[in-house]
């Protein structure tokens, strides 16, 4: 059964990386984008996670595990290469209700680490149920090549223009229709319409 993908605010939460290697550290670069507060606990940390540490991106402890780690976290990742402490891990956060991905052990896992298309305020997940994370990145690839960088415009332009269709038109199916036409637009033109001028659009085929 496919896991529901919530979508959660996580800016300012509290989460845990344990884990000092490559692996870790793209997990903690994709979230550096959402702005969490990041733990990392490692009993030796690769020089990329230092250096965020040095930055003051991340909070870094090199040393073991230890069980009060995950004292206050929203959520934990562990990605240790040791599949017996990652999932002791995963038993510590199930009995405390934590979120846990445990890498490379889907059965540990209570949630699963998307892969990640953000470009402005889309944001798009997807998942293969910890089955086939190469889908999964092709997947991601295949909709980056497409879009070309361009839906973070394309929903702020759309959001402006919803804005307006709330207001001046007053049936949900002709606002649906007004908003599939600006949508239809905005992917034709090689040029991204303004928001004036597709408000203008709307008002001409009312």
């Amino acid at each position: 059964m496919p896991y529901f993908p919530f979508f959660a605010n996580i800016e300012n939460m509290p989460c845990l990386v344990v884990g000092g290697g490559q692996v870790a550290l793209r997990k903690i670069e994709k979230l550096l984008d959402f702005s969490p507060i990041i733990k990392v606990v490692a009993s030796k940390a690769c020089g990329e996670i230092r250096e965020l540490a040095g930055r003051g991106m991340i909070t870094l402890f090199e040393r073991d595990f230890k069980d009060s780690d995950i004292d206050g976290s929203t959520f934990v990742i562990t990605a240790t290469g040791d599949r017996g402490v990652n999932r002791h891990i995963s038993q510590l956060c199930r009995q405390r209700h934590i979120p846990c991905n445990a890498v490379d052990d889907p059965e540990s896992c209570t949630f699963f680490f998307p892969a990640i298309v953000t470009e402005g305020d889309v944001c798009i997940g997807i998942s293969t149920g910890g089955k086939s994370p190469t889908l999964a990145s092709h997947l991601r690839k295949t909709i980056q090549s497409q879009t070309e960088g361009r839906l973070g415009d394309i929903c702020n332009v759309m959001g402006k223009v919803r804005d307006y269709a709330l207001e001046n038109i007053s049936t949900e199916k002709a606002r649906k229709k007004a908003m599939a036409e600006v949508l239809k637009k905005c992917l034709e033109s090689n040029v991204l319409p303004t928001e004036e001028q597709l408000i203008e659009m709307i008002k001409e085929r009312k």
